[in-house]
C-alpha cells in the first residue's frame, strides 16, 4: 500500500507500507455501531512526514466534500474497539523545516494492548527502536540511538490526556524515567508536563549517548564517576509557543581510559544547566560556570554562559590549559598517525554578536593568547608531512597577532609575522 504526496509533495511517498493486517469481528462491521477490531499489525511501513517552511503538512491531503458539508450537519457516531497494535520492522522520518527539527526512527517495532472503547484505560506499550536521530536546528543531539521502552500510559478520551505512570526508557545504555502527562484540548495545542530523571548515574551510561566514543568501540574503554542528568517540561506546544523547560547535567570525579593505553582523562568534573522559562527560544540560557578536566596529570580548565541565542547572541566563554597532544594519542587510540607537540593556551571572550557586526570591537572583550611548540602531524593520509617548531598567538577583539612562526611542510620552510584582522565574525 502507497500513498503519494499532492502539489508541492507529488514526488514525496507519504507512506509505503509492505503488508497492513486487521482481525476484526465481521458482524461488528455489519452492524456499523462499534467496529470491534481486535489487532491491527503494521509489516515494514515507510512513513515519511515532512512539513514546509510555511507550515504546509504533507499528510493534509482529504479532499473537501462541500456538498456534503452543506447538507449533512448531523455529527456522526464512529467508535473503534481497538484491542491491541504491533508495527514491525518500521521506518518513520519527520522533517519538519517549520521548526527546523528532524527525527528519524529505523527499525521501529512498537506493540500496545488496550480497550479503546473506554473512556479511562491503561494502555500498555513496549517500543524498541534500533537507530534514534533526533537533530534540532542542525544539531544531532540523539544520532543512532538504540532504544528500549517499557511505557505504560493512563488514557483519558474524554480530555485527550495521556498520563505516563513509572516507566523505563533505555537510550543506549543509559535508563531514564520519564513521569507527568500530554493533553491535546483542541486541533492546535498540546500541553505537557514532564519530569524526567536518570535512573542510573554512572558516567560509563552516559558516555554510550555519544556516537564517536560508542562507535570506536565502547566496550573496550573504562569509565568511572558520578553522571546525573533531571529536568523539567511545563507549558503549551503550538506554533507560536514551545513549553517551558530547565535541564540540568552534572559529572563528578569522572574518568575515561581505554585499557590498552597507559594514559586517561582524570578527574572530570562538570556542572551545567539548560534553562528556558516561558517557551520562546531566545529566553534558553546554556551555563557551565566550571569544567575541569586533566590529561594525564595536564589540568584544562574552562566555563561557558550563552544568552539570547537567535537575537543577539551573548557569550562568556574562558579556556585554560596546557595539552601534550601525544599524550591525546595515548587517551584516544589513532591508527596510522602521528601527532605530538604542546598547546597551551589561556583565552577569554565576552560580549554580542551585535558589536562584532557593527565594528564596534572595544564593547567584545576578547583576551588571551595560545602557544604551539615542537607540533608534529604526519601519517598514512597526511600528503605531508607538517611541523611547527614555535608559534605564538596573541588574542584581542580586533585582531590575532601571530609572531615567531616558523613552520615546515613537507620538504619547504617559512616563517611568519603579522595579524588576522576581524577574525571574530
Amino acid at each position: 500500500m502507497s500513498i503519494i504526496g499532492l502539489n508541492s509533495f507529488a514526488k514525496d511517498t507519504l507512506a509505503n507500507v509492505k503488508q497492513l493486517q486487521l482481525k476484526v469481528n465481521l458482524f461488528s462491521v455489519i452492524k456499523g455501531e462499534i467496529y470491534q477490531i481486535n489487532s491491527i499489525d503494521l509489516n515494514e511501513p515507510n512513513i515519511f512526514a515532512k512539513v514546509l517552511k510555511s507550515g504546509k503538512a504533507n499528510w493534509d491531503i482529504m479532499k473537501k466534500d462541500n456538498a456534503s458539508a452543506a447538507t449533512n450537519t448531523d455529527e456522526t457516531a464512529f467508535k473503534v474497539a481497538l484491542q491491541k497494535y504491533a508495527i514491525e520492522n518500521g521506518k518513520v522520518i519527520y522533517d519538519d523545516a517549520s521548526l527546523v527539527f528532524f527525527m528519524e526512527l529505523e527499525n521501529l517495532n512498537p506493540s500496545g494492548k488496550g480497550d479503546f472503547t473506554q473512556d479511562l484505560f491503561t494502555l500498555k506499550t513496549q517500543s524498541n527502536i534500533e537507530k534514534l536521530t533526533v537533530k534540532y536546528g542542525g544539531i544531532p543531539y540523539l544520532n543512532k540511538v538504540k532504544l528500549n521502552a517499557d511505557l505504560p500510559i493512563d488514557i483519558d478520551m474524554k480530555n485527550m490526556k495521556f498520563t505516563f505512570a513509572e516507566n523505563k526508557i533505555q537510550l543506549n545504555e543509559l535508563i531514564l524515567s520519564a513521569v507527568g502527562y500530554l493533553a491535546m484540548p483542541n486541533v492546535k495545542d498540546m500541553v505537557v508536563d514532564f519530569k524526567f530523571d536518570a535512573k542510573q548515574s554512572e558516567l560509563r551510561n552516559f558516555l554510550s549517548l555519544i556516537p564517536a566514543i560508542y562507535a570506536s568501540n565502547c566496550k573496550d574503554m573504562e569509565a568511572t564517576g558520578k553522571f546525573a542528568m533531571n529536568g523539567t517540561a511545563k507549558g503549551t506546544y503550538n506554533e507560536k509557543s514551545l513549553p517551558a523547560f530547565d535541564v540540568n547535567l552534572s559529572i563528578e570525579n569522572g574518568k575515561i581510559k581505554y585499557p590498552s593505553l597507559p594514559s586517561a582523562i582524570n578527574n572530570i568534573q562538570v556542572k551545567s544547566n539548560i534553562n528556558n522559562p516561558d517557551g520562546v527560544i531566545d529566553h534558553t540560557v546554556v551555563n557551565i560556570p566550571a569544567f575541569h578536566l586533566e590529561f594525564g596529570q595536564v589540568p584544562v580548565d574552562g566555563r561557558l554562559l550563552l544568552k539570547n541565542p537567535t537575537t543577539d547572541p551573548f557569550v562568556d566563554m574562558a579556556l585554560k590549559g596546557k595539552l601534550d597532544l601525544k599524550q591525546l594519542t595515548a587517551i584516544f587510540p589513532m591508527k596510522d598517525m602521528t601527532l605530538s607537540g604542546i598547546l597551551d593556551a589561556d583565552v577569554k571572550a565576552a560580549g554580542r554578536k551585535s558589536s562584532i557586526d557593527k565594528g564596534q570591537y572595544e564593547a567584545f572583550k576578547a583576551s588571551g593568547q595560545m602557544i604551539a611548540s615542537n607540533f608534529n602531524y604526519a601519517g598514512k593520509n597526511v600528503p605531508m608531512p607538517v611541523s611547527v617548531p614555535t608559534a605564538k598567538m596573541v588574542f584581542s577583539p580586533k585582531n590575532i597577532t601571530l609572531s615567531n612562526l616558523t613552520a615546515k611542510v613537507g620538504k619547504s620552510d617559512f616563517s611568519a609575522n603579522g595579524s588576522v584582522n576581524n577574525y571574530l565574525s
